[in-house]
């Protein structure tokens, strides 16, 4: 076990095309969505539960190598949860559950890391990317993160992941790892395919970097029109187009790549009349913040509904850890007796 995992190019695919299976992914526990949120992921989460076994996490002790406030992950993952059944996650539908009510997880990716050599976490983008963002605490859950995360998916043998396109990489990993189990311990677990959607990794209103609480370059799907507004006019968008005249790029500017998704029966027109310098970067921001109140008005009254319910998320959360609970154990049982953990059988 001496090769670095390689990923393989992406494809996008549609759910309801794919062959029954189960589902899982995990989320940070971040507080309320944003867009970035919404396209990258839970677009796919809600469709994804229509027809397949679909699990979702919160995952709260990912959340500890970046943060450190107990009280902020409790809420935040609170809001997280909040916000995804206010989107239309159907509990009744899919298992929506906190990672930590689920300490299997640990002892699986303790049992996996015996199979990881050091090399294949160590050239992690994730680990890179932290160790650039967060230099005074480089602690070793950064490093042991992918195989957490392989935990995590590994233990319910699930088929099926969708993530973002930046992700591609810790999804082979994954790959990679419950290979190198299987190999050594024989045939059992998963091998897991990325799903990808259609959406690029949604930049920020800074127009440069991925959408991100923790750089404050979001757009709130929760937050009231006015603020949604202000956020969405703060966009950055085609920086080449200088004076209204001039004609635009839509290939490059955020505005008109949100409108594919927010105005899909338009954006070509839009995008043509930036091209022509018809319209200007302000009026394709103000029907752009106007589509996205419009589309995300039902789940934001859903939110307050559900807001008004108290202990309703944490029943869902509770009673989703509770279903799974079989399924966790089964897998354990399974490693213990391979991997020579617990009594001689008599």
């Amino acid at each position: 076990m001496t090769t670095t995992p390689q990923p393989a190019a992406p494809a996008e695919q549609d759910p309801a095309n794919l062959p029954r299976g189960r589902v899982f992914s995990g989320v940070q526990p971040s507080g309320l969505p944003h867009v970035g949120n919404y396209l990258g992921a839970f677009r796919s989460y809600i469709a994804m539960q229509e027809r397949h076994d679909a699990i979702y996490c919160i995952v709260d002790y990912h959340a500890l190598t970046s943060t450190h406030n107990g009280e902020l992950i409790r809420q935040n993952t609170h809001e997280m949860a909040l916000g995804l059944l206010a989107l239309g996650l159907d509990p009744e539908r899919a298992v929506l559950f906190r990672q930590s009510d689920r300490p299997e997880h640990t002892e699986l990716a303790w049992l996996l890391s015996s199979v990881v050599p050091v090399s294949w976490v160590e050239r992690t983008p994730s680990f890179k990317e932290k160790r650039r963002s967060q230099p005074e605490d480089i602690n070793h859950a950064l490093l042991t993160y992918p195989v957490l995360m392989a935990a995590d998916i590994a233990i319910y043998l699930a088929r099926y992941v969708p993530v973002g396109k930046d992700q591609q990489a810790h999804l082979e990993l994954t790959r990679e790892i419950v290979r190198a189990w299987n190999a050594r311990y024989g045939d059992y677990f998963v091998e897991p395919e990325a799903v990808f959607n259609d959406s690029p990794i949604v930049r920020g209103t800074d127009g440069a970097n991925k959408m991100s609480k923790s750089l404050g370059n979001v757009i709130d799907i929760f937050a009231e029109p006015d603020v949604i507004r202000r956020q969405v006019m703060s966009m950055v968008t085609d920086t080449e187009r200088i004076r209204r005249t001039d004609p635009g790029r839509p290939e490059v500017c955020n505005v008109c790549q949100l409108h594919r998704y927010f105005s899909p029966l338009e954006f070509e027109e839009i995008w043509e009349g930036e091209r022509t310098a018809r319209t200007g970067c302000v009026d394709t921001k103000r029907l752009l913040a106007d589509r996205i109140i419009a589309f995300f008005a039902q789940a934001r009254e859903r939110r307050r509904e559900l807001s008004e319910r108290p202990g309703y998320v944490e029943e869902v959360l509770r009673a989703g850890a509770e279903r799974l609970e079989p399924l966790a154990r089964e897998t354990l049982g399974v490693c213990h007796d391979r991997m020579g953990l617990g009594p001689i059988a008599r």
